[in-house]
């Protein structure tokens, strides 16, 4: 007859209940070896150190922050930043009321910047009436920004019995994507000035050559994130004084600094985009960029109060008091903004202008080791943000003369993500679309000794790519219908056949 077993014995209190509510080992957990659902809710609970290490192991492959060399975005902050960050994270920016110190570290961070980019509302110190909000990135404070020219343009022509109906705005396509969707989401017309080889931002006089009296502004791209050039604003501000003068128009200025409005005053302060131009109406910045901030934080800054139209701030008073209100959305966590206030505090202008001064000694390192190589062309300017943009040149074969290589930058970029570097590839916009390029973004935690390393990666790189027979999709269909006339979708027998004749050595 069976014998009940001591271990038996040990278990019998676990009679009724959920083996999996008393298991400590992760990965004993029966939720380990079944499917963890995905887009539907689960009916039960599942234990907090399960679902811990699910949403870990799903993220193990994602790339290390640090080398991604696309992103602009900030990846290191100190940890006393980083305390900062968490002590806050449950707090709700707009409950003004119980949380005063918030709005008041915002004011603090808008007359900071204000006084940095000479707004003329304040003065050395920063007193006076600094007028600017903080947003979620450089998107909204776009939004804001094309809105308060939409509505002042409006508004004028609304006082003059005039048509407001037919709002355009002039910018190249060179902009952030952001400006397409304020145009299409805010119904103003956007009027493109095309990139071309050679010439991959706009120019005052190109700008001008668009511009009517349904212009509400233009955009100067202050830091392409093609290739970190600066349009010259202080160029365009003269044409537009002289269009302004010439046709009794109000065109105004708006700056995207998102990229390099943080990066300018310290290297290049001699450099006029802001507020010293008598046409800047408004400035983004992306706090989360050069601002040195996590992401999530943008800055919109207004000239002065003229420049923002009062029918865009909102004053609420259900929270306990009244607040002026610039903003599209409403709840946003505050942490973000205490970040900013810690490093314009900690920073002060001698660090921000430290920090800049290396990350553009890093970019100019990084430009002169790949010219070296002599396997690239660059792209990007000395003058602009930390980073160089950079394409492929062409080769000499045996029979001395130039011709592209079989393999493109997006392959190259795959070649260097199996090290784990994240370098992007990508075209330029309509008008230069051809044109294929690279780009090393130079963030506060990208070192000397990292630089080397990438370099080193992208010599091997194409050395692996110049040994090993490699081809483009664009190369192929190149050689396909050069041979037989079309192109195709899939590699094939019969189509290796076809350009086998068409291959030689270099």
């Amino acid at each position: 007859m069976f014998k009940e077993s001591q271990s038996t014995k040990d278990v019998s209190h676990l009679q009724g209940r959920d083996r999996d509510d008393v298991v400590d080992c992760t990965f004993a957990s029966r939720y380990m070896s079944e499917p963890i659902p995905k887009s539907v809710m689960p009916e039960s609970s599942i234990p907090a150190n399960v679902v811990h290490q699910v949403i870990k192991d799903l993220r193990t492959l994602d790339a290390r922050p640090n080398l991604n060399l696309a992103s602009f975005v900030t990846t290191w902050m100190e940890p006393q930043a980083q305390e900062l960050i968490m002590d806050s994270l449950n707090i709700n920016f707009v409950d003004t009321d119980e949380y005063p110190s918030c709005q008041e570290i915002s004011n603090r961070c808008v007359a900071m910047l204000a006084q940095l980019f000479h707004s003329p509302s304040v003065d050395a110190l920063g007193n006076g009436d600094a007028v600017g909000a903080p947003t979620v990135g450089s998107s909204e404070a776009i939004m804001l920004s094309g809105l308060a020219m939409k509505k002042r343009w409006q508004e004028r022509r609304a006082a003059e019995n005039l048509d407001t109906t037919k709002p355009n705005l002039i910018m190249g396509n060179q902009t952030h994507v952001c400006w397409e969707k304020f145009c299409r989401y805010w119904d103003v017309e956007a009027r493109y000035v095309q990139v071309e080889e050679g010439r991959y931002c706009a120019t005052p006089e190109l700008i001008a050559a668009r511009c009517d009296e349904n212009t509400i502004g233009v955009v100067s791209v202050f830091g392409s994130t093609y290739t970190g050039e600066f349009e010259d604003t202080e160029a365009l501000d003269a044409m537009v004084t002289k269009m302004n003068k010439e046709n009794g128009w109000n065109i105004v200025i708006h700056v995207d600094g998102a990229s390099g409005a943080m990066v300018a005053p310290f290297v290049y302060p001699d450099v006029k985009f802001d507020f010293r131009l008598d046409n800047v109406a408004s400035i983004n910045i992306s706090g989360h960029k050069y601002g040195l901030v996590y992401p999530g934080l943008g800055w919109a800054i207004w000239r002065d109060a003229e420049a923002l139209p009062e029918s865009m701030v909102f004053y609420c008073d259900y929270l306990g008091t009244v607040e002026r209100s610039i903003t599209l959305n409403f709840s946003r966590g505050a942490s973000q903004i205490i970040a900013q206030y810690y490093q314009l505090l900690r920073l002060g202008r001698e660090g921000y202008r430290k920090i800049m001064i290396n990350l553009t000694s890093i970019a100019r390192h990084i430009k002169k080791a790949i010219e070296k190589t002599g396997h690239f062309e660059i792209l990007s300017q000395d003058v602009g943000v930390p980073l160089v943009a950079f394409r492929l040149n062409k080769i000499k074969g045996n029979h001395g003369g130039e011709h592209r290589r079989l393999y493109d930058e997006f392959q190259l970029a795959d070649r260097m993500r199996i090290a784990g570097w994240i370098l992007p590839a990508y075209k330029m916009p309509e008008g230069a679309e051809h044109v294929k390029l690279m780009r090393i973004t130079i963030r506060e935690d990208f070192s000397m000794t990292m630089a080397d390393q990438v370099i080193q990666k992208l010599n091997e790189s194409v050395e692996w790519l110049d040994n090993h027979f490699t081809i483009s999709k664009d190369e192929l269909n190149d050689m396909a219908t050069h041979a037989i006339g079309k192109q195709f979708s899939r590699m094939d027998s019969k189509v290796l056949r076809t350009v086998s004749g068409l291959l030689r050595p270099c």
